[in-house]
Parts: structure tokens; sequence; C-alpha cells
């Protein structure tokens, strides 16, 4: 006879006895077993067994027993054996990945939409621009994207391995922290530790949900142990994991590429301080880019409006507003609290290490308006220049931006070394714009704006150097070198010609100084002849700015004629001077060279004073760097005119002309009364210099006469009247200086009888300094170092020749 207690149906023992490790005994018609009979208590027997089932070694519990299911599931999917179970782990996997994603998305949505209507022409691109809550968002990259940039053929590989799981990077990425899971590379984490610990609290949190989820049928007393467990597991995983996972985030956080760090804040914003208002600040924009981009170039004003500056840097957004409040007659006040916000702004960036593009352009929109100083040389233009290059280079500015799926592909990319180039994502997670794609017309405009940023540093730095007389510090890359037809594209800015223009001329520019002064090494032996050295030297000077003027002549050129405009042609010009002055007294040049040199130098001198004249209406915005280009001309012009001979009017021409030079670069300078520009110190500069000339020369006091010009010759000063400037353009300047009230029938003279440059072509400058007359004297043999006292770049404390 079979025993009765083999008959009753299995149960699992009660909690009382499961704790007290006996035999729980009970009966089929009991609801107690003996042991809580004895004890008077509650007996719990629950409906399903907590242990492991027969045959399983697995011991893990909680947050690591769904690690280790996940971690079997994907290796059983690689090797095809993949059961029903596998099934439903990766499928409540891909719902956590979906729904974090679809958080992610809502959430990048959201600062999407902020975005004003008036930002963009195109109503489908994304706002680049963010509340102030999410500066801590914007101000590093997103993570994982950066990362899959940085690795991409690493990322490929991982894809292949990852069989039956779409986007196998991600959920290993989503446990990577929450366990020793080593199935893909550890990400390069751009966060701090402190939000990375934040991040990986908030995903072990989701799967320990996720698993309370699955037994909400239990009972509510087995719920709450459970989760007592689990939180007893999950402080000791912490425990143990934490002090590594922050060692781990402080070393990755510091040996991961650079990264923009921005200058944004209430504290600093000037909108939010109350320096401008919100109207005031989309007058100062509208300003600048209508009526200064010509003279600084590098902003798309597509791209910079007010509210993507603010998100950007306060010291772009207080630049650019700075620089327009010098314009306009009204605007004292403000220009005097945004130029000292401004400066205030740019020893922050330098204090706190922030670095973007919009501080390296917010660096050059200071540079062309930027105050004289106590000396003519303590400026901050070098330094400004210099900390600009140096934040360029390290955001990598000056490589080329080619896909490195392309670069591996070979084919024409195989000339460039991967050092040269850098990958487009890559580039966009590091300006923090990972979430735009790059082949969008947002993600181009964007790409577009790094190189034109470095393009725009090149002409800058080449311009500020040869103005000054300092060696290049910006390298020529392959941006530069590949930048010929860099403007032909249908995003480009008006204003993406001149930059190029200006960019190819001085980049060529070291090869013709190179072939000049080869071509007067070689012309060391006896039988040489030097006539035919200074033909081979004009030929290749001619040859190149010929070049050149019919290449860019008609893409930038305005008129029937394609003139180029004022500010373009006195630096092509400049640019054709400094290569006189760069090798006027090479050591190895023949008698004829200097020759030539002296009346090429003289006429390029008097073409860039001419072209201020004339174009003085649209060089109210005259750069300071521009303003000393012109100073050196008309400083070269008159040390060259003192050789003439004693008949030639040539000398008093053209102190004439350097007097009306002087005028133009004075109102220019004092446009408004703000406007302290260092054209009014250069200005009375050359004026003193000019009456210390005329003294040496005739020994007798200055004096102005004043005689009845041909009325065949306009005046010297007509651009510059209010006629002139409407019949110039269809709109009058706003930052044109007032009209000189001048009767008509009188023109200023310094000297009777004199040539009138300013108002001559060029073919008519050449044709007067060749005339017979104006010959210089036979004893000019070149300007030597005394006598142009380290001339070539017009330091201005070594003019002592004219006793100042």
């Amino acid at each position: 006879m079979e025993d009765p207690q083999s008959l009753r149906p299995k149960q699992a023992a009660c909690l009382v006895c499961r704790r007290s490790k006996i035999k729980c005994d009970y009966s089929p018609h009991e609801n107690k077993c003996k042991r809580c009979i004895q004890l008077d208590s509650e007996c719990v027997r629950p409906t399903f067994h907590a242990g492991r089932q027969k045959g399983i070694k697995n011991k893990r519990k909680g947050l690591d027993k769904a690690l280790y299911q996940i971690e079997q599931a994907i290796k059983r999917a690689r090797t095809g054996e993949q059961n029903s179970e596998d099934d439903k782990a990766i499928g409540n996997l891909q719902a956590l990945l979906e729904g974090s994603r679809a958080s992610r998305s809502a959430t990048a949505s959201s600062h999407l939409g902020r975005r004003s209507s008036s930002q963009f022409n195109s109503p489908d691109q994304p706002d680049l621009s963010s509340d102030d809550d999410d500066d801590d968002l914007n101000n590093t990259p997103d993570s994982n994207a950066y990362v899959s940039l940085h690795h991409p053929h690493r990322n490929s590989i991982n894809n292949e391995e990852s069989l039956a799981i779409d986007d196998a990077e991600n959920p290993l990425q989503l446990l990577a922290r929450a366990s020793n899971l080593q199935l893909s590379p550890q990400p390069i984490s751009g966060l701090s530790p402190k939000q990375s610990g934040f991040r990986a609290s908030r995903k072990k949190q989701a799967v320990i949900e996720h698993q309370q989820q699955q037994h909400q049928q239990h009972q509510q007393h087995q719920q709450q142990q459970h989760h007592q467990l689990q939180q007893q597991f999950q402080h000791q995983h912490q425990h143990l994991q934490l002090p590594q996972s922050d060692e781990d985030s402080e070393m990755q956080s510091f040996f991961t590429a650079v990264r923009v760090n921005f200058d944004v804040g209430d504290d600093i914003d000037p909108i939010t301080l109350g320096l401008v208002t919100q109207e005031e600040a989309e007058s100062l924009f509208a300003f600048f880019h209508g009526k200064l981009a010509h003279t600084r170039w590098g902003l798309d004003p597509k791209i910079y409006t007010p509210a993507f500056t603010r998100t950007r840097s306060a010291f772009l957004c207080t630049s650019i507003m700075a620089a327009s409040a010098l314009f306009l007659p009204s605007a004292g006040a403000l220009s005097k609290r945004l130029s000292s916000h401004c400066k205030a702004l740019a020893h922050r960036v330098i204090a706190k290490r922030h670095r973007s593009v919009e501080i390296v352009l917010a660096f050059m929109v200071n540079v062309p308006w930027m105050f004289p100083g106590q000396h003519s040389t303590d400026d901050e233009t070098c330094w400004y220049v210099n900390t600009a290059a140096t934040i360029a280079i390290d955001l990598s500015l000056h490589k080329l931006l080619i896909p490195m799926e392309a670069l591996g592909s070979g084919s024409d990319n195989m000339a460039l070394a991967r050092g040269d180039c850098l990958d487009p994502r890559t580039a966009l997670a590091m300006d923090g714009f990972s979430f735009v794609e790059h082949t969008s017309d947002l993600g181009q405009r964007l790409l577009r704006r790094r190189e034109r940023c470095w393009i725009a540093l090149f002409v800058l730095e080449r311009g500020m150097s040869l103005a000054r007389g300092r060696p290049y510090t910006v390298p020529v890359t392959r941006v530069i070198k590949d930048c010929d037809q860099w403007h032909r594209s249908s995003i480009a800015d008006p204003m993406d010609g001149h930059l190029v223009s200006m960019a190819v001329l001085r980049r060529d520019l070291d090869g013709l100084l190179n072939t000049v002064r080869a071509l007067c090494d070689g012309s060391q032996g006896i039988s040489t002849d030097g006539g035919l050295i200074a033909q081979s030297i004009e030929s290749a000077i001619e040859r190149f700015f010929d070049q050149w003027l019919t290449e860019w002549g008609f893409s930038i050129g305005t008129g029937p004629q394609r003139r180029l405009p004022p500010y373009v042609e006195i630096l092509v010009t400049h640019t054709r001077l400094s290569t006189y002055g760069g090798v006027i007294n090479h050591p190895t040049a023949p008698m004829e060279v200097r020759q030539f040199f002296r009346t090429a130098g003289l006429s390029s001198a008097v073409t860039v004073m001419r072209a201020a004249i004339q174009g003085e209406s649209q060089l109210q915005s005259i750069p300071n760097n521009t303003t000393i280009m012109v100073s050196f001309a008309a400083c070269f012009a008159l040390t060259l005119s003192a050789y003439a001979t004693g008949s030639s009017n040539l000398a008093p021409s053209i102190r004439n002309l350097i007097e009306e030079t002087a005028d133009v670069l004075e109102r220019i300078g004092s446009a408004t009364k703000h406007r302290n520009g260092l054209s009014t110190l250069y200005g009375k500069y050359l004026r003193h210099i000019v009456k210390k000339a005329a003294t040496a020369v005739d020994g007798q006091p200055f004096q102005m006469n004043i005689h009845q010009p041909d009325p065949t010759i306009p005046r010297s000063g007509q651009l510059g009247t209010p006629s002139s400037a409407v019949s110039a353009s269809p709109s009058i300047n706003p930052i044109a200086p007032p009209p000189v009230s001048q009767p008509s029938y009188v023109e200023p003279q310094l000297w009777p009888g004199t040539l009138h440059f300013s108002s001559m072509s060029d073919d008519q400058i050449a044709e007067v300094l060749n005339q017979p007359g104006n010959e210089f004297d036979p004893s000019f043999a070149g300007l030597s170092w005394e006598d142009m006292n380290n001339f070539d770049w017009l330091s201005w404390p070594n003019l002592t020749e004219f006793g100042v």
C-alpha cells in the first residue's frame, strides 16, 4: 500500500520552513504546516520555485542574470543556435533600445523645434540654437557618435559580427558601463566622470524596472523580497565597479580628441546682460552683413544670425555688434559698452580655454577696426591673429574634409596623406553637430563654414604680415592649395570669390619672389646682360599679375570694364608693390634691374593711393592693415620721388597725391565721433612727413596755394560727395562721411603746376613716369638700407630721414 504522503500534489515549502531549512510537513486538508502551527505564524507557500531548476548550475540573479542571458543569446545568434528564449531576450533588449532612441529623438526634436523662422531660408533645416538650459549638452558632442566617427572601420566589423541584431553597437554601449561585457570596444566618453556615472545609473535602472515588470503577478511580499535582493546586488555591484569606472572615465576623458568649448552663458551673453536689446541685435547683425562683410570675409549671413551666434559664442556675437556700432553715428554709448565687453570676453576666452570655430572668427572680426594703442606696434592685432591660428589648428580647420571611405578607396585621393584629411562626420561631431547629416544642405553649410574660416584666416595673416613686416605663421595647407574653385558652389556666399582670389594671390606670391631672386642670382656671370635680366624679371612679374587679373577680374569685377572693387584693388596693387619692395635692394641685382624696380615700384605706389582716393565712398570701413598698406605706398613714393631730377615736377606731384591720401584717411578714421580709427593717426602722420619733405627740398616753410583748376580734370574729392555716392550705387551708404563744403571753382593745391595722379588711369600714370623730364637722377643706383631705414615693411620708428 502506497504512502498517503506520495499521493498528495507537490507543493513548495513555506517561507518559514525554507528559512529554517527544515522539511515542511503539512497535510492536504490543512492550511498550515506543523512548524507554522507551532509558531502560530502565517504559512505562505509560493506558487513558483524561486531557486534553480534541475540541471542549472547558474546562480546569477537580478541584473547580472539579465546581462548573462543577453550575452548568451548573442553568442547563440552568431552560431545559428538561437531558440525561443533567445528571441524573447533579444526582443526585450530591442524594445529597451527603441524606447531609449525614441526618448533621445524626442529630446532632439524639442531642441530643434525652438528655432526662429528667420534663422535659415529653408524651412526644413533644423535649428542650431538651443536654450541656456542645454549648455552642458551642447558643450560636448555626443559620445557614441563621436567615437563611431573616429573608428569607421571598427564599426563596420562590429556590424558584420552582429548578424541577428540590428545596430548591435548600441546595445553593447548601453550595457558596457553596467558590466564587464566586452563585445565591442569601450567608447571614448566625451563626458565628465560625473555625467558618465549618471547615464550609467539610468541604464541600470531601466534594466531593473524591466525585470520587475515581468514579475508583477507575484505576491506582494515576494516582490519586496526580490526588490531587496536586487538593491543589495546593485549596491555590491556599484561598490565594486564604480571606483574603477570613475578612474577609467577620467583617463578616457583626458585622452579624448579635441572638442569645442563654447563661451556661452547668462553671465556673458550681451543680450541677457542688457547691453543691447533683441531688436538692436537684429539691426546690428543686418548692418554688419550688409555694410561690413566686404572688408571682413569669413561669415555666412545665412548661418550667423543673432539666434545661432548667441548659442555658439558670446565673443563673436559681441564682436559683430561692436563692429557695427562703430559706424553708426547715434550709437556712441552702445559702441563703448560693446567694445569694453568684447575686450573682456577676449581675455576670458584665453583664461578659460574656450575654443570653437566661432571664437576664431571673433578674433578675426576684431582685427580690422581695432583701436590704436599707445604705440604704433602695441595694438593686439598680431596677438589676436596668432591666437586665432592656434585655436584653428587645434580644431583641425586646416585639414581637408574628405570621407574616410573615399580616402581609403584610392583613385584620386591616393596623393592625400591621412593626416591632412578629416572625415566630415568627425568634423561635425567635433563642432557639436553630430545630429546633422553631413550630406544635407545644412551639413554642407556647416562644413563649408570651417573651410571659409581657415581661408579667411590665411588671407588675414598674410596681409598682416605683408603690412607689418612679419614672417608668415599660417601654413599653406591642402585646403589653400586646392581652393581655386572653392567659390564655385551652389551654397557659396557672394564674398567667397573675393576671398578666394586673395588667397590664390597670397599663396602664389612666394613662388614669384623665388623666381625673381633666382633671376637676380643667375646674373652673376661676367657676360650677363643686365637688360635681359631686367626684361625677364619684368616679364615674370607682369605675367603673374596679368594671369591673376584675367582669371579673377571677370569673377569679382564690377561694371562693363569689370573693374576691381577699391578694397581688392588696393590689396592687389600693394602685393605688387611688396614684390618690388622685397627685392628692390637684392645684393645680386644688376643696375638695370634696380632701375626697373624704381619705375615699376613708383607706379604701383601711385596706383595704391589713387585707388584709395577714388574709392573713398566704398572704403568707409577700411581695415587697419589696409591703412598701413596705403601709408606704406605713400612713403615708398615719397622716398623714390626724392631722386627725381631738379627740373622735374614729379616730386611735388607725389607730395600733392600724398596730401590728398592723408585727407581721405583722416575723413575715414573720423566717420563717426566714436570711430577712433587708426587711419586718422596715419593720415596726420603722412601730412606731417610731407611738410617736412617739402621744407627740406625747397628750404621754405610750408604753405598752401590755391589756384584755378583745369575744368577738364575732375576734383580728387569728388567721389566722396553724396551725388557721386548716389550715382555709384542705388542707395546712399549710411556710413559715408558728410559732404565737404567746398566751392566748385577752387582746387586746393600744395604746389602749382603739379600732376593730378588721383584722376589718372594706370596707363596714364605709366606714361607720365616714363616721359622725358621725369627721369631719375643719374646717381641713383638703388636705395641703400640707410636711406630706406628697413623700408621694405615700413618700420615706423625708423623713419628718421625727414627729421621726425
